[in-house]
């Protein structure tokens, strides 16, 4: 049975974490990570720096291989890096239990990803995989077989920023807070907060059109 786990792990335990430990202001969205063979290709949005200062991080990393930037909007750049076969840790033991980013994102020297297992047994593997590699795995949820509510299908940040900005009055009319007062609570970014509420609002919606009949 299909399981589903969010779950938050130490910025440098990921190959993207370089980016986090020299540059703690720039936000990293994992948009999807595709296998191939015994490697996997990540796309990801990286906002709040320069393209070539990232790509220049990116590519000192002996387990990059190449980095492509796809496309640019406004400040968010959207990168394809292709990882050596010499990646280890999460990545191993994500390809060791057919492990499967759903989605995933910075916060602070953080990332709380979202992962899906073919059954409970690979997840619990993958959790032996990380303590054996010395990583520190924080599971916040795990799901069976499906992600239940829609709360459920945010990560804890989105739902805790989503539901702040609703009681601070961010969605009223006219708006009784702003982006930089919710950003000055989370310690984070403007545009951080805005990518959350973006992609928080973006699931809600379509968790509701997905799941109601036509009349």
């Amino acid at each position: 049975m299909a399981t589903v786990v969010d779950l938050t792990l130490p910025g440098e335990s990921f190959p993207l974490g370089r980016l986090l430990k020299e540059h703690p202001d720039i936000q990293i969205e994992l948009e999807r990570l595709v296998p191939l063979d015994n490697r996997i290709l990540p796309f990801f949005w990286v906002t709040n720096g320069s393209a070539a200062h990232i790509e220049s991080v990116l590519e000192a990393q002996r387990i990059v291989e190449s980095v492509e930037l796809l496309t640019t909007v406004e400040d968010r750049y959207l990168y394809q890096v292709t990882w050596t076969s010499e990646v280890d840790g999460v990545i191993d033991a994500l390809l060791a239990t057919q492990g499967v980013i759903l989605e995933g994102q910075s916060v602070g020297r953080l990332w709380e990803i979202r992962l899906r297992f073919p059954s409970h047994e690979q997840l619990r593997k993958f959790n032996q995989c990380c303590v054996g590699a010395g990583i520190t795995v924080d599971v916040k949820s795990v799901y069976n077989p499906h992600v239940p509510s829609i709360q459920d299908q945010l990560t804890t940040t989105q739902w805790e920023t989503l539901v702040l900005a609703y009681e601070w009055g961010y969605f009223a009319v006219p708006r009784e807070c702003t982006l930089t007062e919710l950003a000055e609570y989370f310690e984070v970014s403007k545009q951080a907060v805005s990518q959350r509420l973006r992609r928080a609002t973006n699931t809600v919606i379509k968790s509701i059109a997905f799941s109601s009949s036509p009349d």
